[in-house]
């Protein structure tokens, strides 16, 4: 049924109902975030392996600088969807430069801690952040 919904709203949506584009807008930010937070993971997971391979960081700032750049190319003219939008490129920014406190951080365990704990709080704030993309675009 749920698929039917959809089916039948995209259908509308190519008639130029208004609201469609807002949902286009809303699906190509959803989706660029969605395909960075797999590999943003699993970047961040390999910081235990900084003492051993500083490589690491260059890795995740790689793929950090890839998120920015799409969210940057995205051509959002809502303007709730682009003020998310930059909000996250913001965010991402403050990603990217974990990378460097890593770098520094690399051989004391505690400073090590606390950029791990920054990571983890940009994650949060992320998670928060999707969710009022979720909640304004199922709207």
């Amino acid at each position: 049924m749920q698929l039917r919904s959809v089916a039948l709203f995209t259908l509308l949506c190519t008639v130029a109902l208004p609201g469609c584009d807002k949902v286009k807008q809303c699906n190509s930010l959803i989706d660029t975030i969605n395909s960075h937070t797999p590999k943003m993971t699993a970047a961040t997971g390999k910081f235990a392996d900084i003492a051993t391979n500083p490589k690491v960081v260059e890795e995740y700032e790689g793929v950090v600088q890839g998120a920015i750049d799409e969210v940057k190319a995205l051509d959002l003219g809502d303007e709730k969807v682009s003020a998310f939008a930059k909000r996250y490129e913001s965010l991402l920014g403050d990603a990217k430069a974990i990378g460097t406190e890593m770098k520094a951080a690399a051989s004391d365990p505690t400073k090590l801690q606390a950029v791990v704990t920054k990571a983890d709080d940009i994650r949060k704030t992320e998670e928060a952040l999707v969710s009022e993309v979720n909640t304004y675009c199922s709207g």
